[in-house]
Parts: C-alpha cells; structure tokens; sequence
C-alpha cells in the first residue's frame, strides 16, 4: 500500500511517486556513505592523538637523556659524550618528521570552512 495520501487520481500521481522513491533511495546512499566519512574521521582523529602522543612521548625521552649526558659529562668532564650526543641528536629528524605527519593529519581531520 502507498503512503501517498488519497488524492483522486491525476495522470502526474504516478510519476511523482517514481521521484519521491528515487529521492528516498537516494537520501539512503547518502546516509550511508556519510556514516563511512563519519568513520574515516574517527579513525583520522585516533591516528592523530596516537602520532602526537608518540611525538610527545619522544619529545619527553630526548630531554630526559640530555639531561643524563649533561649530568654524566658534569660529574665526569674527562667522559667523551660527543657520540651519546649525536645519538641523541639522530632522533631530531624523525622526530620532526614524526610531527609534521602529526600536522598533515589534524588538517585532514578540520574541515575547510
């Protein structure tokens, strides 16, 4: 049975109700794919909070080890920290890195205005 409200019949009645189903069917794929962007976004944001948090948790481990070589070299000025230096300081351009893969990420997950 139709939802159409009774109206007498008319030659149009018909193809209004063909329209009125291709609209419903197409608000229905609307619907869905806009549940899937809802969900790539998300995932987006999940991503996001997990690449900051790793960058911040690096971040975090390169200050507290500089700060272990500057105790190390202050208690002991013959001790040669120039490779623990530089190791620490390897972890700068990935950590860079790291953070800008942190930005690229947050502009996908704000829309334009």
């Amino acid at each position: 049975m139709s939802w159409f409200p009774p109206f007498p019949w008319h030659p149009c009645r018909s193809r209004v109700l063909a329209l009125l189903n291709e609209i419903n069917g197409k608000a229905d794929r609307i619907m869905a794919a806009q549940d899937d962007i809802s969900s790539a976004a998300a995932t987006l944001v999940s991503v996001g909070n997990a690449i900051q948090s790793v960058a911040d948790d690096l971040t975090a481990a390169v200050a507290n080890i500089q700060a272990e070589i500057a105790a190390l070299q202050a208690a002991n000025p013959a001790v040669d920290t120039s490779a623990l230096n530089a190791a620490v300081a390897g972890i700068a351009a990935p950590l860079a890195a790291l953070q800008a893969a942190d930005s690229a990420v947050d502009a996908l997950e704000t829309p334009a205005p």
